[in-house]
């Protein structure tokens, strides 16, 4: 009879134990025979730095993990438009995106500060980063994203069809495509008509008088080839953006401890490496736009003080709707910020 027991009890116990195992499955389950797919949006081309530097850190990550992790990428839009960078890749749609913060501030005011022209110096870029990089991935998490990283964007240029927009004035009755609603506040202060158009529609709609201008950055004003319709620009050398990567948090939070490490050591190993390749790259593509019929004008000294002297009047509208959080990234930013 005690026997019986005996058996009866190691079967229950054995039972319960074989179900758990069962129902609870591995908590990593992907390897290198299965690997673990991200689904990469990218809506630059190929060629563009944007997409270069998602597909300089992939690599590394490939690398590393042998395989465990393995990037697909779809490029020109082909998977997300860039204003759903956030959106998108939160729902899972995308696992990894990027875009610039202009198209993103009305859902997410606390960003607002980084829509500002000459929020940042350009030459502190990755100091400025390593600043805000704490509290942007302390926000981010609340949107369901892990933030992976701010891309370099460079100078923002203001190309027009006929003339240099050198200073303010320059914009009056213009009808210029602006990319956010604080650029678009400052357009309508300099007496511009704010168009709002994503990059791949400027084409046609320079040639068709849709807009006399837009407001831009050189990777994608050379990748588009908007030079051949709107070959005035000029050159501020002035922050007006951050970009963001942004990852889905649930395939974050999928990946091994060992893999988040490797992951976060290539993203570590990518900052340096873009920002001295995308300075670079940019030169390039100014001297290629001259060469092919474009005109650049760099801002002088007065020049950019006058831009930059109204954008800061926007400061204490930008700090009331973004709220606590954005008050924080206004702090952390101030060491940083044009003069």
């Amino acid at each position: 009879m005690k026997k019986s027991r005996l058996e009866c009890a190691l079967f229950v116990f054995t039972s319960i134990i074989v179900l758990t195992l069962a129902l609870s499955g591995p908590v990593f389950p992907y390897s290198e025979k299965d690997p673990l797919i991200l689904k990469a949006s990218i809506d630059n081309p190929p060629g563009d730095m944007k997409a270069k530097t998602i597909k300089y850190f992939g690599d590394i990550v490939e690398k590393k993990t042998n395989g465990r992790i393995k990037f697909e990428y779809f490029y020109g839009g082909s998977l997300t438009k860039k204003p759903q960078y956030v959106d998108a890749v939160a729902k899972g749609i995308a696992d990894i995106s990027t875009g610039p913060v202009s198209f993103v501030t009305g859902k997410l005011p606390e960003l607002s500060v980084f829509e500002v022209y000459g929020a940042y110096k350009l030459d502190k870029h990755l100091e400025m980063e390593k600043a805000v990089e704490p509290l942007m991935t302390e926000y981010f998490k609340t949107k369901g994203i892990h933030h992976v990283m701010i891309q370099y964007s460079g100078s923002v240029v203001f190309p027009h069809k006929t003339k240099f927009l050198a200073k303010p004035e320059d914009w009056k009755g213009q009808k210029i495509r602006l990319g956010g609603r604080w650029q678009s506040e400052l357009g309508k202060m300099w007496g511009a008509s704010p168009v709002f158009l994503s990059p791949g529609e400027l084409y046609i709609a320079l040639q068709k008088g849709v807009i006399d201008g837009y407001m831009l950055i050189w990777d994608i004003i050379n990748g588009l080839k908007l030079y051949e319709v709107a070959p005035f620009h000029a050159d501020t050398n002035f922050s007006n953006n951050v970009e963001n990567v942004t990852m889905n948090l649930k395939k974050w939070e999928a990946m091994t401890k060992e893999d988040q490490e490797i992951f976060t050591a290539a993203v570590n190993e990518t900052k340096p490496w873009t920002f001295k390749e995308t300075v670079k790259f940019y030169e390039e593509v100014k001297k290629g736009v001259i060469q092919k019929g474009g005109k650049i004008h760099e801002l002088s000294a007065q020049e950019r003080s006058n831009y930059l002297k109204d954008a800061y009047s926007l400061y204490p509208e930008v700090q009331k709707v973004s709220g606590d959080t954005g008050k924080k990234f206004m702090d952390l930013l101030e060491p940083f910020r044009d003069k």
